[in-house]
């Protein structure tokens, strides 16, 4: 009995020590492009395309900058195709965060731009890989940016 004990606590042991445990990134310093915008109740993506965007500004991009002033908070801006933002953020360990005291220029701007103003919304966010997910409305919905680094 005491063998049976023995070799399946060295079976736990072992496996606990090789598990490997996801360590989730929350350094959002950088520059990064929208992707794409989520709805997981609808199950739809939209991406960009010719039809919902301008290509003639910013490639049709929308560009974003995350600028850490500490471990908790710091600078965002970018360019929306066609206007330009700017404002302040606050992020937490558990990957919570806040846009907030956002500026936009106000030039009319696609479809695709005005997906954007969600951003404004976003209360969770991951990274993975290359990608930051900014997670809003209960994480009903999202935008997604890979990293321009």
């Amino acid at each position: 009995m005491n063998r049976i004990y023995i070799l399946t606590l060295v079976v736990i042991t072992f496996y606990s020590c090789n598990k490997s445990e996801e360590i989730q990134n929350h350094d959002l310093t950088g520059n990064w492009k929208v992707i794409s915008f989520e709805n997981y109740e609808t199950d739809t993506i939209i991406t960009k395309t010719e039809t919902n965007t301008w290509s003639q500004f910013n490639n049709g991009d929308i560009t974003v900058n995350f600028k850490t002033s500490n471990s908790i908070s710091g600078l965002i801006s970018g360019r929306n195709v066609t206007n330009t933002f700017s404002g302040n953020y606050t992020i937490d360990k558990e990957g919570g965060i806040a846009i907030n005291n956002v500026i936009w220029t106000e030039i009319g701007e696609p479809e695709w731009a005005r997906l954007f103003h969600s951003i404004l919304l976003a209360a969770e966010y991951e990274i993975n890989d290359d990608l930051l997910i900014l997670y809003y409305n209960q994480k009903k919905n999202s935008i997604t940016l890979i990293n321009q680094n």
